[in-house]
C-alpha cells in the first residue's frame, strides 16, 4: 500500500469517527451506568510497515520515518527500527517536526551514519504547543547506525518525530484546553495538539492539570489547586463517561470551585468523541458536582450582521436590503463624524462604543454625552474591552499604550512589542483575555497575540501590561486591519502593492492559510466564523465573501465597525 493510499484510507477512517462526535454536560454529577469500561477512541494510524530482512541504511530510515507517523502501542512498529538500546531512549511524545514531505533529501555520512534534510514549517511541543516557522527552514537530521544480528538498526536518531504536513492533519488532533479568565465569567481556550489514540484524554487531563501556556500566564486561571494530579495515571472510560480521579486535595476546595473544575474538564475534553459525560472521583468515589456557580460564557458571539455607518445612521445593516437597524446610541455616534467605531459588548445600561475622529479617542456610553479621552496626534482606532476600558496608542508610540477607566481615570499599560516602530491595528478578544496587535518593526511586518494582565486593588480589572508575545504568521507585506474571527481564531488584512490584497487567517496555536482579499480594501471586520469576514474599500463599498470571490454588497459605507459582543 502507497503513502496516497494509507492516507486516503485514514482520512475516511476519520471521517466516519468524527461523525460521532457528541457534545458534553458542563454543569451537574454525572453518574455513569453499568457498562463495560473502554478505551477512549480508536487509533487512527498508518498500516506501519516492520523493518524487512536485509534493508539497507535508507530502506531502515525512511521506514522509520514514515513508521513513526503511527501512534499506535506507542509507535511499537516505529521502534523495530531502533537498537534496543536506542528504543529505551527514544520519546516519540518530546516533539514532532513538521515538514512539506516532498522536499526530503538522504546524503551517507560516513559508513554507519546518514543526514535527512528537510523544510521545516512548523513544531509542536511535549505539552502539545504547535508553532508555525515564519518561514519553511532547511534542517538537517543527523542518523547513525549499528547492526543488530546482521540486520541495519538505528543507533541514534533526533528525539521526537517527523511528520509531513498531511499526515500531521490526520493523525494529530487538535484540542483546546479551557481555562478561566480572572473574574471566572470567561472559559479561555488554549489550543494544544496531541496524537490520537487511546490516551489521548489522560493526554488532556494532564496538560489541563498542569496550567496554561506559558503566554497565557497572567490572564487565565485554573480552577484546579495547584499540585492536584491524576490518581491512577489515566483517565478511565465507562460507558462514554470519562472517570477522572484527582488527588485528595481536590477536597478541601469550596463547592462552587469543584463546579468550575467540571467546567473545565468538560469543555476540554468536548473534542474527544468517545466521551459524551465526566466524573470526578476521589480515591474512586464520585463526587457530587453542585450546580454552575454562575453563568460562564465559551466562545462568546457577535452579531452577524456587518455594523456600518451609512446615511447618517450607525447600525446593523439588514441581512438582505439596505435597511439599517440604528443602536439606540447612533445619532450620538453619526454626530461625531467618526473614521473607526469600536462596539463593545453590552451592558444592562446599553452600549458602549470607543470613536475616532479628527479630535481624537472618545468614548459613547449609553445615556452619557460622548467624552473625549486622549487628544495625543496620529491616533489609531481605539478598541474597548468587557470592562468598559478604552485602549488607545498613537501609531508612531507603539509604546505609549492606554487604557481609560469608564469614570475616565487613565491607565498606562506596559507592552511587550519593544520592536514596533509603528502600530497599525489593535483588537481585543471578546472575553477580554487577549490583545492582538499589527505593526511594523522596521522593514518588517508582525503580528502578535499577548495575555492582558490586570491590576488587583487599584481600579477594577485595570489592564497593567502585557505578556510574553505569541508571533503569529502575516506576510512581510503593507499591514491594513486586524480581526478576531472567534475565540481561536485572528484574521489580517495586508497589501503588497496598495490594491490587491491578502488575508491571512490563523488560529492561536494552530496553523495559518491564506485567501485573496478584495482589491483596494482597507479594512475588515469580523463576525463568529471566516465566512462572516467583511472588507470595506476606500470608496466606501461593502464586500462580503460569496464562494471563492468576494462580492459588493452595498455601496456608500462611511465606516466598517467592530463589535465585541452581544
Amino acid at each position: 500500500m502507497n503513502v496516497r493510499s494509507r492516507l486516503a484510507g485514514l482520512a475516511a477512517l476519520l471521517a466516519i469517527a468524527l461523525a460521532g462526535c457528541s457534545s458534553i454536560p458542563s454543569s451537574g454529577g454525572v453518574h455513569p451506568g453499568r457498562g463495560v469500561e473502554s478505551e477512549a477512541s480508536p487509533e487512527f494510524d498508518f498500516l506501519a510497515r516492520s523493518p524487512q530482512p536485509g534493508a539497507t541504511q535508507e530502506e531502515i530510515l525512511l521506514g522509520f520515518v514514515e513508521a513513526a507517523a503511527s501512534p499506535q502501542d506507542r509507535y511499537a512498529v516505529a521502534r523495530e527500527y531502533l537498537t534496543s538500546d536506542f528504543a529505551a531512549e527514544w520519546d516519540p511524545d518530546s516533539s514532532a517536526l513538521i515538514d512539506g514531505g516532498n522536499l526530503r533529501s538522504l546524503q551517507p555520512v560516513g559508513e554507519n551514519a546518514m543526514s535527512l534534510t528537510v523544510s521545516a514549517l512548523a513544531d509542536v511541543s511535549v505539552t502539545g504547543d504547535y508553532m508555525q516557522r515564519e518561514a519553511p527552514t532547511v534542517q538537517v537530521l543527523g542518523y547513525e547506525f549499528s547492526k543488530v544480528d546482521e540486520q541495519w538498526r538505528i543507533s541514534s536518531a533526533p528525539q521526537g518525530i517527523l511528520v509531513d504536513q498531511p499526515t500531521f492533519s490526520l493523525v494529530f488532533g487538535s484540542y483546546p484546553l479551557y481555562f478561566f479568565d480572572p473574574t471566572f465569567s470567561y472559559l479561555v481556550p488554549d489550543l494544544r495538539w496531541f496524537p490520537r489514540r487511546t490516551s489521548t484524554p489522560t493526554v488532556i487531563v494532564k496538560a489541563l492539570l498542569n496550567g496554561p501556556s506559558e503566554w497565557l500566564n497572567g490572564a487565565v486561571q485554573s480552577a484546579f489547586p495547584e499540585g492536584t494530579a491524576l490518581v491512577p495515571d489515566s483517565v478511565r472510560i465507562v460507558a462514554r463517561t470519562a472517570v477522572v480521579d484527582l488527588s485528595p486535595g481536590v477536597l478541601q476546595t469550596e463547592p462552587a470551585q469543584l463546579a468550575r473544575m467540571q467546567q473545565q474538564l468538560s469543555t476540554s475534553l468536548h473534542n474527544v468523541s468517545a466521551i459524551s459525560g465526566i466524573s470526578i472521583t476521589v480515591d474512586q468515589i464520585e463526587q457530587q458536582i453542585p450546580a454552575n456557580p454562575g453563568t460562564v460564557i465559551s466562545d462568546p458571539h457577535v452579531d452577524p450582521r456587518a455594523l456600518i455607518l451609512r446615511d447618517g445612521q450607525f447600525g446593523y445593516l439588514a441581512t438582505t436590503g439596505d435597511s439599517i437597524t440604528p443602536l439606540d446610541e447612533s445619532d450620538a455616534i453619526v454626530a461625531l463624524d467618526p473614521v473607526a467605531v469600536n462596539l463593545g459588548a453590552r451592558q444592562q445600561s446599553g452600549d458602549t462604543a470607543a470613536v475616532l475622529n479628527a479630535d481624537g479617542a472618545l468614548v459613547v456610553r449609553a445615556g452619557s454625552a460622548a467624552r473625549l479621552l486622549d487628544q495625543r496626534p496620529g491616533l489609531i482606532a481605539p478598541t474597548v474591552d468587557v470592562f468598559g476600558y478604552v485602549w488607545s496608542v498613537p501609531a508612531g508610540a507603539p509604546g505609549e499604550l492606554l487604557a481609560f477607566a469608564p469614570d475616565g481615570t487613565e491607565h498606562a499599560v506596559v507592552t511587550s512589542w519593544p520592536d514596533a516602530t509603528q502600530i497599525i491595528s489593535l483588537a481585543l478578544s471578546r472575553d477580554g483575555t487577549r490583545l492582538l496587535a499589527l505593526y511594523r518593526a522596521g522593514d518588517t511586518t508582525r503580528l502578535v497575540a499577548t495575555a492582558v494582565q490586570r491590576r488587583d486593588g487599584e481600579g477594577r480589572n485595570a489592564p497593567a501590561k502585557l505578556g510574553t508575545p505569541l508571533e503569529l504568521a502575516v506576510p512581510s507585506a503593507k499591514p491594513l486591519a486586524t480581526a478576531w474571527v472567534n475565540e481561536l481564531t485572528v484574521a489580517t488584512l495586508t497589501t503588497a502593492d496598495g490594491t490587491e490584497t491578502v488575508i491571512t487567517t490563523q488560529q492561536l496555536g494552530g496553523p495559518s492559510s491564506e485567501i485573496d482579499g478584495a482589491p483596494g480594501a482597507v479594512t475588515l471586520s469580523g463576525g463568529n466564523a471566516a465566512r462572516e469576514l467583511r472588507l470595506l474599500t476606500a470608496d466606501g463599498v461593502l464586500l462580503q465573501r460569496r464562494g471563492l470571490s468576494w462580492q459588493p454588497r452595498i455601496d456608500g459605507v462611511g465606516v466598517l465597525g467592530v463589535s465585541l459582543g452581544r
